[in-house]
């Protein structure tokens, strides 16, 4: 399938089982219902691609390929205000193996798009009333779950909203 580059595709390492539901749980009551269609994760690139959606593709594909499973352990919620309204939950270990990822992802095809430099974590809640974001970093205060990394998702955006578009194992 061949786009034109100004769609935008995003690469994210998903939250296994029992753990997604935890954190989905936590996203519904602290981020509302705009974070509901949208699964934990841990972003690794989000932006566009130069030339077509195959050579991208192709590029996550290979990446994957090279890439090993890791550990992540999530630790206490933070925030980025005031220079973002969001509340994280912070990569207390393999945050190193995103940061590898991200910059593999970004060697050829893809293009990071942000206002923020690349800061590998996993949002609770954003873009709501300060009070909620407070009532989120309280609560989390104590978090500190673990899994492993076995996979990265390819996400595209063709139809004007994020689709799945393939789960690739790392390795």
């Amino acid at each position: 399938m061949s786009v034109e580059s100004r769609f935008t595709l995003g690469v994210v390492i998903p939250v296994p089982q029992p753990h997604r539901d935890t954190l989905r749980a936590w996203r519904r009551e602290f981020g509302g219902q705009a974070t509901e269609p949208i699964a934990p994760h841990i972003t690794l690139v989000s932006g566009s691609y130069l030339n077509t959606w195959d050579k991208a593709a192709a590029q996550v594909r290979r990446v994957a390929r090279q890439g090993e499973p890791f550990q992540v352990r999530l630790g206490a919620a933070l925030t980025f205000r005031p220079a973002s309204d969001v509340v994280y939950l912070p990569l207390e270990s393999g945050a190193e193996s995103c940061w590898e990822l991200h910059r593999a992802l970004l060697g050829d095809a893809l293009r990071h798009e942000s206002c923020f430099a690349y800061h590998p974590h996993l949002t609770i809640a954003q873009n709501v009333p300060a009070y909620r974001l407070d009532a989120a970093q309280a609560a989390l205060h104590a978090v500190d779950l673990s899994f492993t990394v076995e996979s990265i998702q390819l996400f595209d955006t063709a139809s004007g909203q994020w689709n799945l578009s393939e789960e690739l194992r790392l390795g």
